[in-house]
């Protein structure tokens, strides 16, 4: 009998261990602070590494579900736009690679890849992982989302717009509340010599990773039409 209660003992033990290594550290920014933009927009930021990161999703510009074709019509399928109108309020504007940076306030910048390493990094993850691609840096991912009872980054499950792999090919806005995809400035130019490709990252709502690969920034069909991808943003700006 104490052999069995001393072994129910041990297996609690280990159970506790378990949970205690599941729990998240609490990070929390170097400093935080609002920018407000032309528009009169309010953003919050908050600094890691030396950097302000913008803590909610960029919203200027036309809104990405107003963009038409050459004849005026809706270029992006969205099945429910009342719907994407309201979400814009919580996850942002959407951007095409070049949108992203045009868009740039005074004194930001679209981060490069090395600054979403050093964000990475300021969350727990090693050098040495933060270099790799594919999904990366257990509890990193989770961290990145958390608001300011936080980390503070917020970041957000504002989806993608891309080609949708049908005929006639369109423009479709996919996987809001369930990915969320962001640009970087730094172009990759072995992966797709064709055109522009770029480091991105993403994030899910059932990961605790957070993903770093390259994408081309759109895709072009057998007509040479090109259909750009649509991503979310987030700009960044050295300590001030």
């Amino acid at each position: 009998m104490k052999k069995i209660f001393y072994l129910l003992y041990i297996a609690l033990a280990f159970v506790g261990c378990n949970d205690d290594d599941d729990k998240l550290p609490r990070i929390t920014p170097e400093a935080t602070g609002t920018f407000t933009d032309t528009d009169g927009q309010v953003y919050k930021w908050v600094r890691y590494n030396g950097i302000d990161w913008m803590a909610s999703n960029y919203k200027g510009g036309e809104p990405y579900y107003n963009a038409t074709n050459r004849w005026g019509d809706d270029l992006i399928d969205i099945d429910n736009k009342e719907l994407a109108i309201a979400d814009f309020e919580i996850y942002g504007n959407l951007y095409t690679y070049e949108q992203a940076q045009e868009h740039v306030p005074d004194g930001w910048r679209l981060p490069t890849d090395e600054d979403w390493q050093k964000l990475e990094q300021a969350m727990g993850m090693s050098d040495n992982t933060a270099d790799k691609k594919g999904w990366r840096g257990s509890g990193v991912g989770e961290l990145l989302q958390q608001d300011e009872t936080g980390s503070g980054m917020n970041l957000l499950l504002g989806g993608y717009v891309a080609v949708q792999a049908v005929r006639p090919m369109n423009l479709h806005l996919r996987l809001v509340r369930v990915y969320g995809y962001y640009w970087t400035s730094t172009e990759d130019k072995d992966s797709y010599p064709e055109g522009t490709a770029v480091y991105y990252r993403s994030i899910r709502y059932n990961s605790s990773r957070i993903e770093r690969e390259i994408m081309a920034t759109y895709e072009q069909d057998y007509l040479n039409n090109v259909y750009p991808k649509y991503l979310s943003v987030r700009y960044v700006r050295d300590a001030q």
